[in-house]
């Protein structure tokens, strides 16, 4: 027995560990010869050298180039997918003035602006002049663009 409590491992120099009885019974056996005709030796070895040449293929592993691909092809769905849905187009100016909600940017806008500063709203609108602070100035470029015409329109 080692020190850990194993006696199943075996030391260098060590003899392993039977009941004596049976140390014994084991020393009585004649020793026999097995005869083991060559022919069968060589067909074993030529057999075993078969074996282990050729490449096992089994089950799953004969897919493992499709399930590459299909690995691949999964990966860049996904990946597409996440660009698509992390990526918005920010909204812009003008869609964004439309603070009435009525899906055009018009002259009531320009007054829902102006009301809402007057009130001190929180969030009063979007800051159309593009100078980081929205007051009065972005209520006149609000009120300009909405009566603009087109380029090339007419009045």
């Amino acid at each position: 027995m080692d020190h850990n409590g194993d006696t199943n491992t075996r030391h260098d120099g060590e003899e392993p560990q039977a009941p004596p009885r049976l140390v014994a019974a084991l020393k009585e056996l004649p020793p026999r010869r097995v005869f083991v005709p060559p022919t069968l030796d060589e067909r074993v070895i030529r057999a075993a050298r078969q074996h282990l040449a050729a490449p096992q293929r089994t089950g799953w592993v004969g897919l493992r180039p499709w399930l590459s691909w299909l690995v691949l092809a999964m990966s860049c769905f996904v990946i597409a997918m996440l660009v698509l849905l992390t990526v918005r187009k920010a909204p812009t100016r003008q869609a964004s003035a439309d603070l009435n909600h009525d899906g055009q940017v018009d002259i009531l806008d320009a007054f829902q602006l102006e009301r809402d500063l007057q009130a001190r709203k929180k969030e009063v609108g979007p800051d159309v002049n593009g100078d980081g602070v929205v007051d009065g100035k972005d209520v006149a470029a609000l009120a300009a663009k909405a009566v603009a015409l087109p380029k090339g329109g007419r009045s």
